[in-house]
């Protein structure tokens, strides 16, 4: 028993033994791709995703209490400004529009025979055959009648305002939506249903969020002109060409980003509201940007970082990256033009670990298996 205590320890003595050295040892270098951090001239591009949304939109509502007489037009026309939409019944409007008119005559009238009587008044008072009481009487009831008949013209101009809300027209050029209400259908005035809504797309307007940073290029880029922005619709290589026209006056604290607005011709109606697209806004150039490909940035909880190769070793560098663009990072940071980065290869690496660089085109090198290889020893026979 003692014997076999003797022999494990010593087994597990020599073995742990062997352990330190391999460990020590070191792995062996990790197969990586690199590329040298590049200084560019880039072209200074915000890309966001905008909603469309049309350049003037009105809900066509009645003015007055009616029925629908006649609709000029169907789902989704054209229409041009001042184009007749809807016409609705008039007959009580013209019923009370003569009732007035007549007034107006008898109001006219009455206003004759006080005139009449005031200058009789006045001629008497003037020749000492007048009451000043009965003259003062004379003067206001021709004063009262002249307001009254200004009161029924007011009310005859009034009434024909009224008639003229039952032509409904076209207040801005554009296309209709659906018809709510059709004919026969009575109205309210002001109703909260619309009898349609109006949109004007040509031209048309997409509507982008973007970040505060942006604000100070995009303003510069207004100051020089309105800036191009080119969109994009899904599934469709030609882009539509716009310019960039709006930007709003206050950013939003909770998001920390402001909107802006681009308008498009749109002649082609390729544009719709309500479409997403892609928007590119052509802000300049920014010369001098450090780039490295996208695939060298890492992130962590610290934030990103990239591993830089120099001598065979890797070092965990912190960086920022201002934006990307196809693919290229513009980075920030503590390295310079010419230091090279690892782009493939980084998923396992810790700071300090060797590497052996590979170019991107070349086969990753593999472990030969000697299991597999054709023993060309002659057989040792007895």
């Amino acid at each position: 028993m003692v014997m076999l205590a003797l022999v494990g320890g010593g087994w597990f003595y020599f073995s742990g033994k062997s352990a330190d050295k391999t460990k020590g040892a070191g792995a062996p270098p990790v197969n990586v791709v690199t590329a040298a951090i590049e200084e560019k001239n880039l072209p200074l591009d915000l890309k966001v995703v905008g909603n469309v949304v049309p350049n003037q939109s009105v809900a066509i509502k009645s003015r007055i209490d009616s029925a629908i007489m006649e609709v000029h037009f169907k789902d989704g026309d054209e229409v041009k400004k001042g184009d007749t939409l809807f016409v609705l019944d008039r007959r009580t409007l013209e019923s009370q529009l003569q009732s007035l008119q007549s007034n107006l005559v008898r109001d006219r009238a009455l206003l004759e025979d006080a005139r009449l009587k005031f200058n009789r008044s006045k001629d008497l008072k003037n020749k000492g055959y007048e009451t000043t009481a009965n003259f003062d009487t004379a003067k206001a009831t021709y004063e009262g009648q002249r307001a009254a008949v200004a009161v029924a013209q007011a009310a005859i101009d009034s009434a024909n305002v009224q008639l003229g809300y039952t032509v409904i027209a076209a207040p801005i050029d554009g296309r209709a939506g659906t018809i709510n209400l059709t004919i026969g259908n009575n109205v309210k005035a002001n109703d909260t249903q619309p009898l349609v809504t109006i949109n004007e797309i040509k031209p048309i307007r997409a509507q982008l969020v973007v970040p505060q940073t942006y604000l100070a290029p995009l303003r510069k880029a207004m100051s020089a002109g309105a800036p191009e922005v080119q969109a994009v619709i899904n599934n469709d290589n030609q882009p539509v060409m716009g310019k960039l026209t709006y930007i709003d006056n206050e950013i939003d604290a909770a998001s920390g980003t402001f909107v802006a607005r681009a308008t498009f011709e749109n002649l082609d109606e390729r544009l719709w509201p309500g479409m997403f697209v892609n928007l590119t806004v052509r802000l300049g150039s920014e010369d001098g940007a450090l780039c490295i490909p996208e695939t060298a940035i890492q992130h962590g909880q610290s934030g990103d970082y990239m591993f830089i190769v120099s001598g065979g070793k890797v070092a965990k560098v912190p960086v920022t990256v201002t934006r990307t663009m196809d693919g290229i990072a513009v980075i920030t940071g503590n390295f310079k033009t010419g230091d090279v980065a690892i782009v493939d290869g980084a998923m396992t690496l810790k700071d300090g670990d060797n590497v052996s660089v590979r170019y991107p085109d070349a086969p990753e090198e593999k472990p030969i298996d000697k299991s597999a290889e054709p023993n060309d020893k002659p057989e040792h026979k007895q």
